[in-house]
């Protein structure tokens, strides 16, 4: 019944990021104060910047803690010892908080003094009324009952959520989009080229998003204070051995994809492929290194927006084009936009690490700038390009985002907002709806000719 009891408590710590915890002075006085938290092996780690709570748990180490996700229906009391590990920055366990609470990493790296905690829990109430009504349990925890945390409790993360989590499947509409474009304006869509096309650069996009993960991690530019990576490395979740692999194979099942796209097409996809491959893997591979070289936003769009498109095009027709190159362009430079995002809110990170930018050189003024530079480019090229008749008036759609776009300038245009928010998944947002708009426009002009 105890190992149920547990379980339960597993569960809880699992599905909660953050936790009231409860401090007293040395007066006698109590304060309570929401945190965020990881557990492991039934310890739980928390950082609390030099505050009230952290004054309190210096002078009294004994605290107590409820953790709820807001729903009185699975939570738990409990009280425990707290001992001060240290600063943020010197203590791995950090990680142990920061897979599940990312959004911590902002703050810890911005608010100086953020130390870690760890708290040995001596006592837990559970209390369990999802399934049916019982009375709360209560447990001591002794030592016997941190080994069974240590043993039968202990989760492993099976390695394909790895894998996942490592190849970042969040970056996919990027791909997506010039693809989806590039295939809608030929004058027929052959369905299994399409699918091939879509998988084979979405295998190429994942590869790349993992060797360039290793290669910043290598390279010491990937730390915990940068939020643009998967952090699978940074957080110690794989052997930069399997990782690696991990990437290799992803461009090899493209490249076989490829193969059967140059059977299917015809010999110019090896050139659009070495194209695309050769920017891929140089935007990190020594000793060309284009991200490092403030050439990174170039090559993100040529390789997201002009060459896709083509490449998707090409597939379709077996013929070159101009025209997808052209219409391309918007969907490159909120592509670019996506970049700069992360870019810009890691200025002070990638100064630090010794490689460059156009965020880093433009600095946080000028890199507003740029970014409205390119919003503003992506609707200005598709309101030419209705104009000049190149796209239908119903890709004119895509101003329904404008909204969003001016909420990302305004973000932009706050320094302190933008080093405490993701710019980055903010233009995201725009991006897949703005494309799909732009996209939309293609198909309903399709469907009435």
């Amino acid at each position: 019944m105890e190992l149920e009891i547990l379980r339960t408590a597993k569960k809880v710590f699992s599905e909660n990021k953050a936790f009231t915890l409860v401090t007293q002075g040395p007066d006698g006085s109590l304060w309570a104060g929401k945190a965020y938290f990881g557990e492991e092996d039934g310890y739980l780690y928390v950082a609390l910047e030099q505050g009230r709570n952290y004054r309190n748990v210096l002078a009294n180490p004994r605290v107590f803690f409820v953790i709820e996700r807001g729903i009185p229906d699975r939570f738990i009391q409990g009280e425990g010892i707290a001992e001060r590990l240290g600063p943020i920055e010197e203590r791995p366990e950090r990680s142990i908080i920061f897979r599940k609470a990312l959004e911590l990493v902002l703050f810890a790296k911005l608010i100086p003094g953020v130390t870690l905690f760890r708290i040995r829990p001596t006592r837990l109430f559970i209390s369990d009324f999802t399934r049916e009504w019982k009375p709360r349990a209560e447990v001591e925890i002794t030592d016997e009952v941190l080994q069974q945390f240590r043993t039968q409790l202990h989760t492993r993360t099976p390695w394909w959520k790895l894998a996942w989590k490592a190849i970042r499947p969040f970056a996919f509409p990027a791909t997506l989009a010039p693809v989806l474009l590039g295939s809608l304006l030929a004058p027929t869509l052959d369905w299994m080229r399409f699918v091939l096309t879509l998988l084979g650069t979405m295998l190429a996009h994942a590869g790349v998003n993992v060797i360039s993960d290793y290669m910043d991690w290598r390279r010491g530019a990937d730390t915990w204070r940068v939020l643009g990576s998967s952090r699978v490395l940074v957080d110690g979740l794989m052997e930069p051995s399997s990782h690696l692999r991990l990437g290799i194979g992803l461009m090899v099942l493209a490249a076989l994809i490829g193969v059967w796209l140059v059977s299917l097409s015809g010999p110019a996809i090896w050139a659009l492929m070495a194209a695309g491959a050769a920017l891929g893997i140089f935007y990190t591979v020594p000793p060309i290194g284009l991200k490092y070289r403030a050439l990174g936003d170039i090559a993100v769009f040529l390789a997201f927006g002009p060459l896709m498109a083509l490449g998707a095009y090409y597939v379709q027709t077996s013929q070159l084009s101009w025209m997808p190159v052209w219409l391309s362009l918007p969907i490159g430079l909120l592509t670019i936009a996506i970049l700069h995002g992360n870019n810009y809110r890691d200025i002070a990170e990638d100064r630090a690490a010794g490689y460059h930018t156009v965020a880093s050189l433009l600095g946080p003024r000028g890199s507003a700038y740029y970014y409205v530079v390119l919003l503003a480019g992506a609707y200005l090229s598709v309101a030419l390009f209705v104009a000049l008749q190149w796209l239908p008036v119903w890709s004119l759609a895509v101003f329904l985002t404008a909204p969003m776009a001016l909420r990302n300038i305004a973000v932009a245009f706050n320094h302190a907002r933008v080093a405490f928010s993701f710019l980055d998944l903010l233009t995201a947002q725009l991006h897949l709806l703005f494309s799909l708009a732009l996209v939309a426009g293609i198909v309903i002009e399709r469907l009435l000719h």
